[in-house]
C-alpha cells in the first residue's frame, strides 16, 4: 500500500458516525452564572465567524479585555475553515496590522503585530489557551486543533494580566462536548500534498466527555527537495461536577522538514533568484521537531457573580538538524556555511485568577509563574576563499564533501518568574467604562556560556501599569482609549557572548467603533515605542542585537459586513510606520513591516433547508514595500497582491466537498527574509481537493 494510500484509509477507519444535532449541554460553568448573556454592547471584541458555544473563562479573554478591546478580532472555527487556514499566517491575513516574519528555516511561526516582532530566533510569542506555548521554540502550529484564533490588539489587549501595547496572539484549543460528533476531512493537493484530519466527541459518562483530533500531512513540497511531513495528536477530558469544569488538552506534534532559508537577492533584487531552487543540502536530511503540551484547566463558579480561574501547563520540545545556509552572493556563486542545530526546551507554568462582580465593578486578581529550562547546541563551519563550500545560483549541483564543524554557541538558559496583578472594569455610567490593571513581575534569569564558563544573569521587579476607557455616544457608535506599558523577558547572546536586558515598552491607542445592522467597524489610532528590542545585528547578521528603539504609530481599520442570510465581508487596512532610532542601523525601516497592508474576504454561503447547496469564497491581500534586511547594502522586498478563491458543495448533511486555489494568480513575491541571502519566497498558485465527512 502507497504512503498516501496507508494515509487515507487509516483516517477512516476510526471516524465513527455521532447524532448530527448536538444535545443539551450538562450544567457548566457558562456565561449565564456571570451574567454575561445579554446583547453585547457596541464596542466588545468582534466575532468573525460563528461562534458556536459559549466561550470557555478558562481559556479566552477575559471581560475586561473583551469590552475595551474594540480593534481586537476573535476568527472561529467556521471561517478559519471557509479562509482555508493550513498555517497560522493565513489566519492573521484576515486581520489588520499583522506581517509576516522570518520563518527559521521554515520551522517556526513568526509575525509581527503593529510593527513589533519577536525576536529572530525565537518569533513573536504567542499563547494557547492563555498560556505562552512558544517560549524558546515551537513548532509550526497545526489548525486542526484550533477552534479559535484571538488577536488581541493595544494595550486593553491583556490576556490573564499580560500587558503589552502592541497585541497578543491566543489560540483556543478544541475541547469536549457533551453531544456526540465527528469528521473527516480527507485532501489533496499541489506538490504531492496529502492531508487527513480526524476530529471526534462524545460523553464518556454523565459529566464526562472526551475529544480528539488527529491530523497528518505529507507534501513533497514547492521548493526543491524541500519536502514535509508532519503529525498531530490532541486528546482532551472535560469534567463538570456541578458548578466547577475541568478540562485537560493535550497535544503531541512531529514535525520534519529540510532546513531552508530561501533565496538570496541578485543584485538588490529579492525576486530574482529561481523561487523553487533550494540552496541547501539534500544529503544534510530533514530537521526533526519535538513537541508536547499538557495542560489542565479549572473554572469554577462561585456564586453572586464571582468565579475562580486557573490552570497549569508543562511543555517538552527539541530540534535536531543539520543545514547548509548561505553565507554570501560572489558573482554567481553562493557560499554556504553548515550548520548543526540541537535545542531543548522545558517549561511549566500555572496562573490563578479570582474574578466577579461588587456592585458596578468587575475586579480581578491574578497570580502566575513560569520555569524555563532553554539549551541551544550549534555547530557551525563559515566558509572561505579556500574552501567556499559553494552552489551555483542559478544552477545548483549537490553532493560536496560537507566541511567539518566547529563549536560554536552553547547555551543554557534557565528563566524564574512570578506575576501579580489587579484589574477592574468599572461601568461608571451606562455609557462610560474605564479599566485600570497593575502588574507586578519578580524575576530571574541566568544563561550561561557553555564554551567559555561565563554567566549572565538578570533580575529585576518591574511594574507595569494599564488603563483605558469606553464611552458609548449611543447604540450604534463608540469611543475608546488606552495606554499600558510592558516588560518582556529577551532570550540569546550577543556576538560577544552577552545577554540582552529586557524589552521594555509604551503605547496608547484611541479610536471609535460602529455596530449598525450587519455592520462591525473600528478605526483605530496607535502609537507605540519599546526598547530593547532584539534583531539582527547589522555588523553580523549570524548573531542578535538590540535596537535603541522602535517607534511604531498608524492607523488601522477592520470591518466586518453580513449583507444578508447568504454574504459575509471582513476587510481591513492598515498605515504602519515602524521606524528604528538606532544610528547602528543602516535604515531606519522595522524588518519585514510594510507601511500599507490591507484585505478583502468575501463568504457566500447557498444552502436550502436540507443543508444541502454551493459555498463560494474568495479574498486578496496587498502587502506592501517592506525592509527585507538590515545590512549596509540593505534589501527592500517589492510590494505585492495575492488572491485566493474556494468553492464547497454540501453533497448532503454529511457530505461536502472543496476546491480552493492559493496564490491563485501564481504572483512572484517575498514573503518575508532575515537578510539579503535568506528571503523566503511565497509559494506559487497551490491547488487542494478535499472530502469532509461529519456524523
Amino acid at each position: 500500500m502507497t504512503r498516501p494510500t496507508a494515509l487515507l484509509s487509516s483516517a477512516l477507519l476510526v471516524v465513527t458516525p455521532a447524532t448530527a444535532e448536538p444535545a443539551m449541554e450538562p450544567p457548566a460553568v457558562t456565561d449565564a452564572e456571570r451574567d454575561d448573556t445579554e446583547d453585547p454592547p457596541a464596542g466588545d471584541i468582534v466575532v468573525l465567524g460563528t461562534r458556536r458555544a459559549p466561550a470557555d473563562a478558562a481559556l479566552s479573554s477575559g471581560a475586561a479585555t473583551e469590552r475595551l478591546s474594540p480593534a481586537s478580532r476573535a476568527i472561529e472555527r467556521d471561517l478559519l475553515t471557509a479562509a482555508g487556514t493550513y498555517r497560522l499566517s493565513d489566519a492573521l491575513e484576515l486581520v489588520s496590522g499583522v506581517s509576516q516574519q522570518n520563518n527559521r528555516g521554515g520551522v517556526m511561526d513568526n509575525f509581527a503585530i503593529r510593527g513589533f516582532l519577536g525576536t529572530p530566533d525565537g518569533g513573536a510569542e504567542y499563547y494557547v489557551d492563555g498560556f505562552l506555548a512558544n517560549c524558546g521554540m515551537a513548532p509550526p502550529r497545526d489548525p486542526a486543533t484550533t477552534e479559535r484564533i484571538e488577536l488581541l490588539k493595544g494595550p486593553a489587549g491583556a490576556l490573564f494580566g499580560d500587558i503589552d501595547p502592541a497585541g497578543r496572539v491566543n489560540l483556543v484549543s478544541k475541547t469536549p462536548a457533551f453531544s456526540p460528533a465527528a469528521s473527516a476531512t480527507l485532501g489533496v493537493g499541489s506538490f504531492g500534498t496529502r492531508r487527513a484530519e480526524l476530529d471526534g466527541t462524545a460523553p464518556l459518562a454523565p459529566r464526562l466527555a472526551a475529544r480528539i483530533v488527529v491530523a497528518a500531512e505529507e507534501s513533497d513540497g514547492w521548493r526543491d527537495r524541500v519536502d514535509l511531513s508532519r503529525r498531530t495528536v490532541a486528546p482532551s477530558l472535560t469534567w463538570r461536577p456541578g458548578a466547577l469544569a475541568l478540562t485537560y488538552v493535550g497535544e503531541i506534534t512531529r514535525f520534519d522538514t529540510p532546513f531552508d532559508r530561501g533565496v538570496p537577492a541578485i543584485d538588490g533584487d529579492a525576486n530574482a533568484a529561481p523561487r523553487a531552487a533550494f540552496y541547501g543540502e539534500p544529503g544534510d536530511g530533514v530537521t526533526r521537531f519535538r513537541n508536547q503540551r499538557h495542560q489542565l484547566t479549572a473554572d469554577a463558579a462561585l456564586g453572586d457573580g464571582w468565579a475562580l480561574t486557573a490552570g497549569a501547563a508543562w511543555r517538552t520540545g527539541t530540534l535536531k538538524g543539520f543545514s547548509s545556509d548561505a553565507a554570501r552572493l560572489v558573482g554567481e556563486r553562493l557560499w554556504r556555511q553548515r550548520r548543526s542545530r540541537d535545542f531543548a526546551v522545558d517549561d511549566g507554568s500555572a496562573r490563578a485568577e479570582l474574578s466577579g462582580r461588587l456592585g458596578r465593578h468587575r475586579p480581578a486578581i491574578g497570580v502566575k509563574g513560569y520555569v524555563l529550562d532553554y539549551a541551544e547546541r550549534w555547530m557551525r563551519r563559515n566558509p572561505t576563499a579556500a574552501a567556499p563550500y559553494a552552489v551555483d545560483v542559478r544552477a545548483p549541483v549537490y553532493g560536496q564533501a560537507p566541511p567539518v564543524l566547529l563549536p560554536f554557541t552553547n547555551n543554557r538558559e534557565k528563566r524564574w518568574a512570578g506575576t501579580l496583578y489587579v484589574q477592574d472594569l468599572w461601568d461608571a455610567t451606562d455609557r462610560l467604562a474605564l479599566s485600570g490593571a497593575a502588574r507586578l513581575d519578580a524575576y530571574r534569569q541566568r544563561i550561561r556560556n557553555n564554551n567559555t564558563g561565563a554567566t549572565g544573569r538578570a533580575i529585576g521587579t518591574p511594574l507595569s501599569l494599564r488603563v483605558g476607557a469606553r464611552y458609548r455616544l449611543d447604540d450604534t457608535v463608540a469611543l475608546h482609549a488606552s495606554w499600558g506599558e510592558n516588560m518582556v523577558l529577551n532570550s540569546g547572546t550577543d556576538r560577544f557572548g552577552q545577554g540582552f536586558a529586557p524589552e521594555e515598552g509604551s503605547g496608547y491607542e484611541a479610536g471609535a467603533s460602529v455596530r449598525r445592522g450587519g455592520l462591525e467597524l473600528t478605526l483605530s489610532w496607535f502609537d507605540i515605542r519599546k526598547r530593547g528590542i532584539l534583531t539582527t545585528d547589522p555588523v553580523d547578521a549570524n548573531f542578535l542585537a538590540p535596537v535603541g528603539s522602535l517607534r511604531s504609530r498608524g492607523i488601522e481599520a477592520d470591518a466586518a459586513l453580513r449583507v444578508d442570510d447568504r454574504w459575509q465581508l471582513v476587510a481591513h487596512y492598515a498605515w504602519t510606520r515602524a521606524r528604528v532610532d538606532d544610528s547602528g542601523f543602516p535604515t531606519e525601516r522595522a524588518l519585514n513591516v510594510p507601511d500599507h497592508g490591507a484585505g478583502l474576504f468575501a463568504l457566500g454561503r447557498f444552502l436550502d433547508a436540507g443543508g444541502r447547496g454551493a459555498s463560494l469564497s474568495a479574498g486578496a491581500s496587498y502587502v506592501g514595500a517592506r525592509a527585507g534586511s538590515i545590512e549596509r547594502d540593505y534589501v527592500v522586498l517589492p510590494a505585492y497582491v495575492k488572491a485566493k478563491a474556494a468553492a464547497e458543495y454540501a453533497l448532503s448533511p454529511r457530505w461536502s466537498v472543496r476546491a480552493e486555489a492559493d496564490n491563485l494568480f501564481d504572483a512572484r513575491y517575498a514573503a518575508s527574509s532575515y537578510s539579503r541571502v535568506w528571503i523566503y519566497p511565497g509559494a506559487p498558485r497551490t491547488v487542494r481537493v478535499g472530502l469532509r465527512i461529519t456524523g
